[in-house]
């Protein structure tokens, strides 16, 4: 008796201890190993720069370094085959033959000629925006159209410029069906300013007015069925709902296109250029400029008036994204 008593007193006093025993090592094993976490974290990091690495590359090679060496270019006579700093420096020459200089002239027309051929992007808006609406309801064959009315914008630029170079020409097939009709001289819609700013302008909206009423048909799925139904119930017309509820609605895609389409109207160079060579003064864009003089070997000019064209896109888009804030902050 007196031996089991012992015996159970050191049980009694021995479990304690040893649940204490126990708990430390399970406690310690909670922990967060700091060195593990961190080496996770950096192979985590290193993983991520792997992926994302071909277009970091891309970005330093083909857009950071080249627009470095085109801001320097601008103080060089740089022909592009020699190192640039074994070129002769010119100081501010280059922005002297744009502002009032030999070339001053030929890159104000150009930039002309850019505007002029931007004439299409608010005729593309308008088309579009009722092209939208005309084929925005549930009628038979409407998907047809909405792919017919996209096809031209997925064709090659090259082989569609060349197509309309053979209609539009001195002798082409317009100019043909033109006589015919009785219509006596050639047309000459290739060889005069205004012929060339209707021809081109006509090309761009017949090519980019698919994409803009795709545009407006996904945005006038966002209006609202119960606002439109509710104007009919109070007696407003099909003008006053297209005014006042379809076009307030629509504004974000119509803010969309304009900035994007008024980027893509200031740097054009592919139509004008397939359509009537290099070095036609009547066609040639500011793009168009630059790549001629860069064809020439002077590249200190042709970066100057890359720059003066990347500036004033800067500010048309600094103004738009200004006016939209100032908008969005009233409402």
């Amino acid at each position: 008796m007196e031996s089991n008593i012992i015996e159970q007193e050191t049980v009694d006093t021995a479990s304690p201890m040893s649940a204490e025993a126990v708990a430390a090592p399970a406690g310690t094993a909670k922990k967060p190993n700091k060195s593990l976490s961190h080496a996770l974290q950096r192979q985590e990091n290193l993983i991520g720069w792997l992926y994302i690495s071909p277009m970091v590359i891309g970005i330093l090679v083909f857009t950071a370094i080249p627009l470095v060496m085109s801001i320097m270019a601008m103080f060089y006579q740089w022909d592009g085959l020699h190192s640039l700093f074994e070129s002769k420096p010119v100081g501010f020459q280059w922005f002297q033959s744009i502002f009032g200089g030999l070339d001053s002239a030929s890159y104000w027309r150009s930039f002309g000629n850019t505007l002029i051929f931007a004439v299409q992007l608010p005729v593309c808006l308008i088309v579009g925006f009722f092209l939208a609406v005309a084929m925005n309801r549930d009628m038979k064959g409407v998907q047809a159209f909405r792919v017919i009315y996209y096809l031209p914008g997925v064709m090659s630029v090259v082989a569609v410029s060349i197509v309309w170079q053979n209609l539009f020409t001195y002798g082409g097939t317009i100019d043909q069906i033109y006589q015919k009709l009785g219509g006596g001289e050639s047309l000459l819609l290739l060889s005069s300013r205004g012929g060339i700013a209707f021809t081109v302008n006509l090309l761009l909206v017949w090519k980019g007015v698919g994409y803009t009423t795709l545009m407006f048909i996904a945005g006038l799925q966002s209006v609202s069925p119960d606002q439109i139904e509710a104007a009919k119930i109070d007696g407003a017309n099909s003008w006053t709902i297209l005014m006042k509820i379809t076009l307030p609605a629509l504004y974000p895609t119509i803010f969309y296109l304009f900035v994007t389409g008024l980027m893509g109207s200031l740097q054009m160079f592919n139509e004008p250029y397939i359509l009537l060579g290099d070095g036609n003064p009547d066609g040639m864009t500011t793009v168009g400029f630059v790549y001629y003089f860069f064809g020439q070997k002077n590249l200190g000019l042709a970066s100057v008036g890359a720059w003066v064209l990347a500036f004033f896109i800067f500010i048309i888009t600094a103004v738009q994204m200004f006016v939209d804030k100032r908008k969005r902050e009233a409402e």
